[in-house]
């Protein structure tokens, strides 16, 4: 157990981890960098270009928009005949169907009168039979089509006499002569776009109209239509027709190959480019509005450059987007070492920092991929990261890491500054929405905000640059399922952070404040008096946070649970005694040990019930490394002057205090005990018992790890002692006041 915590602490704070994570998000930021980022990747016609005259540095041909191009393959496309060869076997007469239908009859007829013979001999013994089923079986397998056994008896009662089988011949015969006069090719007309066929004559093409032939499904509807008139025994059609078909034949063949060869060849004549932009040319001038030519011309322009570009030119652009991305990291780095040092030595927020910045610089890229005729550009969901951020962190750190996103997000669309400030208003109105959250549904109210934050921002610049409407409305309709959809997925990853990187948020805390809470519940039954002063010393402690800027919500939950661990045993402790005490019977070092034991008791129930880290934190903080001085005075007076080993059995395990938090409440916890036992407090009482706490707290060097300053001991004083003033005010008697009324007497 011990060695995979100290794997885990490990991991947690190796600089090398920090350093592969780095490395990590550099890369894959890099990685999703466009092709090409010399010329704006977006521009649309109407937008004005607000670049420096932008001078052709090599002659280029101008290349005709997709859309263009495309309908231009499709029209000669269309222009194009399919193909057909001529059934040599059937115009020169090759094809005897009449035999072979002939033939098939004597099968049918063989077949039939087999099938008699097993019938009759169902009744003999089987050694006397000459039939059997799998014979039968086998003969009908041997023809070219198959029967159901429906159709094979009405089949028989055709042609089970002379005249019958005659007439039944004669009409197929009689049908497929009918169809000599027509023109059968291989292939379905609707799967022929153009209006005319061609096929090979003497050396000689010759075109007809797609409305001359007959394809097999039209021969087909032919027979059956005839079929179904002629023969009033049902299945007969049916049978009459599956006998035909096999002996229609086509008499042009589809020729896919050579149709294919000459479309290619049609295709490849259709020129690409319709221009040509000569080396020093100007492509388009500063602030002169794009038009349909000018957007051709810089398309071709970055087209042709990029085909251009040579492997040590990649390189060089690779080498730049790293060192590019690099840089704004290292600003990151440098922020988070100097003002957010618990976040850069914390490998997990690291890790989930870094996915928060590759989520927006996925969605950057995926806004490039996607080729739609709409300003999808505005629905990169960077305020998200603004959301996450604020709630997960803090809202300084917010702000910053959303300029350095707006930024990445900019870059990797092909330098698209123009989303850079709607991203940052929007973002930075989230922050302010959120920066003092109180419950989950707030999330949800920044979605006006992020509204108000894109449609002032994108209306501004619209007007400024002069967009036309239809633009703006795009735009604004973008930007509108941007501000309905970031809270929807803000909620959702906050939820996934919270479980996967197990990250307490002030929403957790807040949600740790409700009293039906199955820990507190259990607290405020077992032991109502520790409850009770949990309470108390929650509010002591939350005034101080306030006073010296340190996390209120989190001081205040901690204060909550710092001594559930007196849920066991709650008898022992003076606030739950009622009557009797039950250290009078007690050796001190027994007492000190039941006394220590509720911090081991306490973390083990925190953990049980899922606490965060930064809650179970105060329950051994808050007594740091302090001696349980009632025993251990008690054992001095008993058995004379320790050693140190008796000091230690005397003294809790610590640790001493980490943050401001867990100092504060180390401080209240003893001030709140210490002035509950004053009789008749007086403001004056109150503070020196507040001076001495603070002060033995101070050099026994129990704050000596945490970040308290001598100016915040002094504002925790102050506040401490406003706050005991205020609940012990209707106990107070003031000097002055009792010197006014003798005197008025």
């Amino acid at each position: 157990m011990k060695k995979s915590d100290s794997k885990k602490f490990k991991f947690k704070t190796d600089t090398l981890v920090r350093l592969f994570i780095a490395i990590i998000t550099i890369g894959l930021i890099s990685a999703m960098f466009p092709r090409l980022e010399s010329v704006d990747t977006e521009y649309s016609v109407g937008m004005i270009w607000s670049k420096e005259d932008l001078i052709a540095p090599f002659s280029f041909p101008v290349y005709k928009s997709e859309q263009v191009y495309r309908k231009e393959l499709e029209d000669v496309q269309s222009k194009v005949y399919p193909i057909f060869d001529i059934n040599q076997q059937k115009a020169n007469g090759n094809i005897n169907w009449l035999d072979s239908l002939n033939n098939l009859f004597v099968k049918i007829d063989k077949i039939y009168s087999y099938e008699s013979d097993l019938i009759k001999e169902r009744n003999l013994p089987e050694e006397k039979r000459t039939t059997t089923e799998q014979s039968l079986s086998g003969m009908k397998s041997e023809l070219p089509f198959t029967l159901t056994d429906a159709e094979w008896k009405a089949l028989y009662s055709v042609i089970n006499t002379s005249p019958g089988r005659d007439a039944f011949k004669k009409k197929i015969v009689q049908s497929l002569n009918q169809l000599s006069g027509k023109t059968i090719i291989n292939i379905l007309k609707s799967e022929i776009a153009v209006n005319k066929i061609s096929y090979i004559r003497n050396k000689i093409e010759e075109n007809i109209d797609k409305s001359a032939v007959s394809d097999l499904d039209e021969i087909e509807k032919i027979l059956k239509t005839d079929y179904d008139s002629f023969f009033k025994t049902p299945d007969i059609p049916e049978v009459a027709l599956i006998i035909s078909k096999l002996f229609i034949y086509p008499d042009l063949i589809f020729n896919e190959g050579e149709t294919d060869k000459i479309v290619s060849a049609v295709k490849e004549s259709v020129p690409k480019t319709f221009g040509i932009v000569k080396e020093n040319e100007r492509i388009v001038s500063k602030h002169e509005p794009i038009n349909e030519l000018t957007k051709l011309k810089l398309e071709s322009y970055k087209r042709v450059r990029s085909e251009q570009m040579e492997s040590s030119d990649y390189v060089i652009q690779q080498a730049g987007r790293i060192m590019l991305v690099a840089t704004l990291i290292t600003l990151i780095v440098l922020f988070l070492i100097k003002l957010r040092q618990e976040i850069f030595t914390n490998n997990n927020k690291l890790i989930l920092l870094s996915t928060i910045i590759l989520l927006q610089c996925l969605f950057a890229y995926l806004s490039l991929q996607l080729k739609l005729n709409f300003p999808v550009e505005y629905m990169i969901f960077v305020p998200v990261a603004a959301l996450l951020i604020t709630i997960i962190f803090d809202s300084r750190l917010a702000i910053f890491l959303i300029i350095i996103i707006c930024i990445l997000v900019s870059i990797l669309r092909g330098g698209d500054y123009d989303i850079l400030i709607p991203n940052f208003v929007a973002s930075v109105f989230v922050v302010y929405s959120v920066r003092d959250i109180k419950h989950r549904s707030q999330i949800f109210i920044s979605m006006v905000y992020i509204l108000i934050g894109y449609f002032v921002s994108i209306i501004a610049l619209g007007f400024e640059r002069y967009e036309s409407i239809s633009v703006i409305q795009n735009q604004l309709i973008a930007a509108g399922f941007n501000a309905l959809l970031s809270p929807i997925l803000s909620y959702g990853l906050l939820l996934f952070y919270e479980r996967v990187f197990r990250v307490a948020t002030d929403l957790v805390f807040l949600e740790l404040t409700d009293f039906n809470h199955p820990l507190l519940r259990e607290l405020s039954a077992k032991a109502p008096g520790t409850f009770h002063h949990s309470i108390v010393v929650g509010n002591l402690s939350e005034s101080a946070a306030k006073d010296i800027g340190a996390n209120q919500i989190l001081t205040r939950v901690g204060c909550y649970y710092h001594d559930v661990g007196k849920i066991i045993n709650p008898g022992y402790f003076v606030e739950n005694q009622m009557e009797t005490n039950k250290h009078e019977d007690l050796n001190p070092s027994i007492s000190a040990k039941m006394i220590i034991l509720h911090v081991k008791n306490g973390i083990k129930l925190a953990e049980k019930h899922n606490l965060p880290k930064e809650i179970v934190d105060f329950i051994p903080m808050h007594h740091g490394t302090n001696l349980v001085s009632y025993f251990y005075e008690k054992a001095r007076t008993e058995e004379g002057e320790m050693d140190t080993l008796h000091d230690f059995i005397y003294r809790y395990p610590g640790p001493k205090p980490q943050t401001k938090e867990t100092g504060i409440v180390m401080l209240a916890d003893a001030v709140e005990a210490a002035t509950r036992s004053i009789e008749e407090p007086t403001p004056a009482k109150l503070e020196t018992q507040i001076n001495e706490i603070i002060r033995a707290r101070f050099l026994d060097g129990e704050l000596d790890e945490c970040s308290l300053t001598l100016s915040d001991l002094i504002k925790i004083k102050q506040s401490f002692l406003k706050t005991l003033v205020g609940i012990h005010h209707h106990r107070i008697r003031y000097p002055e006041a009792e010197d006014d009324s003798e005197e008025k007497s």
